[in-house]
């Protein structure tokens, strides 16, 4: 028996959660689920931002191979058989088993496995997230003036959530609810964001960054996001932690109703977000925007039903969420479909000294077209395109991310021979995983990322 829930939070940085070490009182009840969970601490979606990100959750496969890297006119269509043909009943004639092309919900959909969606994500739009689901709720937003589909509360999917639960009439389901607090706008009251006010600052963006930021006139500078010095960052920050402090106690109705019903045991749950956000460390304010750490790298969770053997506590080695779809197979018992690229987490899971891989690669594709390679110890940014920062960020950045987690001292003029090896794996990599059209990332860069585009003439694009 599988019951499965998956929790998807738009915008969480990994560190800014308790249980990764953020000292705010931001996740009280996320921290609570940690302490039964294994936790990774090297996790990072595979491509950014949203719809990429949910792309390569949903198809099993990297943008890369299913062709979402961006938003608008690029994202439209996942890289998929069932669009090659003019009309249905052509499956049964194609050479392609249409099996090895599901998605997630697709594969459980199949499988007579209750699934249900809670996510205003469609609207984005992204026709492709909702295929195929038993049961898909798109929570509505306030009826207020600047209300709209990025703004339903936290409040209503758990409610929605809940109900889906309480009217159950299976005991399998995979039950999928996406979060967009704590994804801008923000909408918290004086008093949720006040306690917030006066917690610790991160080291970056410095007093001396944030100054050279202000002559920026690009998206997101402080130029343009009323940022003139660190008490202003603060601000920011207390608004963002009150958003994540509000998805967490809208979490924990969630939870707490599992436990109620008797069903929080034997429900695998998993946490995680679809990218972060960054705050100045790279130049943007409030923005995710590359493939920093801070867009990149996200919290993952995952609590084991009971009577699997895991071995609770951290793992350090390197995930990505294409790696989430066959590890809900395997508690599912299903063979995932053959074109999914991800492994499954299970082994390690079990044994946190599992063999594993030795890196990861993932992009970004919406303000900017960045490829990345992550190892153990380095990080090699391979820019396709610069978006409005050209004067700025330049082909290749190489980061310790050991000595500068900050990603702040680029040492890639430094060490040629190291950014050609890992340029090499990366080429590799893209060469293994790539499918049969261009790659979807080099388009991008050729007609401009879409965030660029959109507001390239709103800018002088000048950072330096």
């Amino acid at each position: 028996m599988v019951r499965i829930l998956y929790l998807d939070v738009d915008s969480l940085r990994a560190d800014h959660v308790g249980a990764y070490g953020q000292s705010a009182p931001t996740t009280p009840n996320i921290d609570a689920l940690a302490a039964d969970s294994v936790r990774f601490d090297a996790a990072y979606v595979a491509n950014s931002p949203c719809m990429p990100s949910r792309a390569a959750l949903m198809t099993g496969r990297y943008g890369i191979h299913n062709g979402v890297e961006t938003h608008g006119r690029h994202s439209q269509q996942v890289h998929n058989p069932r669009h090659w043909t003019d009309w249905a009943g052509s499956w049964a004639e194609s050479t392609e088993n249409e099996h090895d092309w599901w998605h997630l919900p697709e594969l459980f959909f199949q499988n007579r496995i209750t699934t249900g969606g809670i996510s205003s994500f469609p609207r984005h739009p992204a026709p492709w997230f909702y295929h195929v689901w038993h049961e898909f709720r798109q929570p509505q937003e306030p009826d207020a003036e600047g209300e709209y589909f990025q703004t339903p509360r936290a409040e209503t999917v758990a409610d929605e959530a809940i109900d889906f639960i309480v009217n159950l009439d299976a005991e399998e389901f995979f039950l999928y609810a996406q979060f967009w607090d704590p994804h801008g706008p923000y909408n918290r009251s004086e008093s949720e964001i006040e306690e917030f006010r006066g917690c610790p600052l991160p080291p970056h963006p410095t007093a001396e960054q944030i100054a050279e930021h202000r002559t920026w006139d690009a998206w997101r500078s402080a130029s343009h996001m009323e940022v003139e010095s660190r008490d202003d960052l603060a601000e920011e920050l207390a608004q963002y932690r009150a958003e994540i402090r509000y998805a967490d106690r809208h979490i924990g109705r969630i939870i707490e109703h599992l436990e109620t019903e008797g069903l929080y045991d034997e429900t695998l749950i998993v946490l995680t977000a679809d990218h972060g956000e960054e705050f100045g460390e790279h130049g943007l304010y409030r923005e995710h925007w590359s493939t920093h750490d801070g867009t990149q790298r996200v919290p993952l969770l995952v609590k084991p039903p009971a009577s699997f053997t895991a071995e609770l506590g951290a793992r350090e080695q390197l995930v990505t969420n294409v790696d989430m779809a066959p590890t809900l197979a395997a508690f599912a018992g299903i063979e995932p479909p053959s074109r999914w690229q991800g492994q499954s987490l299970v082994p390690l899971l079990r044994d946190p000294d599992a063999d594993w891989r030795s890196h990861v690669v993932f992009d970004h594709g919406l303000y900017t077209a960045q490829r990345t390679i992550r190892t153990e110890r380095w990080k090699l940014i391979r820019t396709y395109h610069p978006g409005m920062w050209g004067d700025t960020v330049p082909d290749y950045q190489l980061y310790d991310m050991v000595a500068d987690p900050w990603e702040q001292d680029d040492r890639a003029a430094d060490r040629p021979e190291l950014v050609s090896d890992l340029d090499r794996q990366r080429l590799s990599w893209a060469d293994r995983h790539l499918g049969s059209r261009e790659d979807p990332l080099h388009v991008i860069a050729r007609d401009g990322p879409a965030g660029f585009n959109a507001y390239r003439g709103s800018f002088s694009g000048k950072t330096t």
